[in-house]
């Protein structure tokens, strides 16, 4: 944070505001805990471990919505949906049905893995 949230004054790393006095310890540390969560859902993916990789970056997204985050959250979920969807195309609907859940579970604002579960309903209403 290179600037008090309050007054716009230069903090030069400082916990404290030198215009205003306010206490920015807790941001600084919501701040450090996004960098660190972010930095574990990387090592997680490298991994290959999409879900905990996705698990962390919902963590890093609670304390700081930082553009990297949100990107890398984005990448996750076409991972999935891509991986999803080769399932489908398998025709191993239960498999994708499961995975779409769990990811779900993760990021369950996510339009496209709305949509898909939707596709999945479908397709498996069909096979029945």
């Amino acid at each position: 944070m290179e600037r008090c949230p309050c007054c716009n004054a230069r903090l030069g790393g400082a916990a404290q505001c030198p215009r205003c006095q306010a206490d920015l310890g807790n941001m600084i540390a919501a701040e450090q805990s996004a960098r660190f969560w972010l930095s574990k859902a990387i090592q997680h993916w490298q991994d290959n471990e999409a879900g905990q990789s996705a698990g962390a970056v919902a963590l890093s997204l609670r304390f700081k919505k930082t553009g990297l985050a949100l990107v890398f959250r984005d990448f996750l979920i076409h991972q999935q949906c891509r991986e999803i969807l080769a399932l489908l195309a398998q025709k191993q609907l239960l498999s994708a049905k499961q995975r779409l859940y769990s990811v779900r579970n993760l990021f369950p604002h996510s339009q496209l893995l709305q949509q898909l579960n939707a596709f999945t309903d479908h397709l498996l209403v069909q096979n029945q």
